[in-house]
This record gives structure tokens, C-alpha cells and sequence, in this order.
């Protein structure tokens, strides 16, 4: 594939509050969650993620009022000529000791 364009991807992460976090919903292979935060920023914005199988059980271990950093992708895709965007969670960490 000498035409390819070489690809730079970035680390994705926001640092928040969990102010809100879904009921988990199985399937036969997988299982998904979602949950929210909100950044501590000087304009605040809520924040849903979707978590997926092994990060799903990170999310567990997480709950309202957690200060956490959340690592994620970000994708899109078109249906029906409208977009969806949709931000999944690959990695959650609990902040101890957050910066306030």
C-alpha cells in the first residue's frame, strides 16, 4: 500500500467527575455501559463515554463522584445522512488525589 498516508493519532483523554453512570446492558458476547463526567474547566462540559467488555469492568470499580481520567476514541459514521459520533473508553483511572 504505497499510497497510504501515514496516519498520527493522539492520545485522547479528559479529566472530570463522574456525575452520572447507566445501567449496564449485556448481549451474549459483550457487554456495554455508559457513563458521564464533568470536566473541571473554566467552562465545564458534560461528557458521555461508552464503555465496552474490558473496560466495562474498570467502570465497575468507579462511582458518582469519582474524579477520574478517561482515555477514549472518538469515531463517526453516517446513517441515513445523518452523522453519529460516538466516544468509547478504553482505559479509566480513579484520581486519588485530585488537583481542586
Amino acid at each position: 500500500m504505497e499510497n497510504q498516508k501515514e496516519v498520527t493519532k493522539q492520545v485522547l483523554s479528559y479529566t472530570g467527575t463522574i456525575v452520572e453512570i447507566g445501567n449496564a446492558v449485556q448481549g451474549e458476547t459483550w457487554i456495554k455501559q455508559d457513563f458521564t463526567i464533568r470536566t473541571e474547566e473554566k467552562y465545564p462540559q458534560l461528557i458521555n463515554f461508552l464503555t465496552f467488555n474490558d473496560c466495562q469492568d474498570q467502570l465497575t470499580r468507579c462511582k458518582v463522584n469519582d474524579d477520574v481520567t478517561v482515555f477514549f476514541n472518538a469515531k463517526s459514521r453516517k446513517f441515513n445522512e445523518k452523522w453519529y459520533t460516538e466516544i468509547t473508553a478504553w482505559k479509566i483511572t480513579i484520581n486519588f488525589n485530585p488537583k481542586k
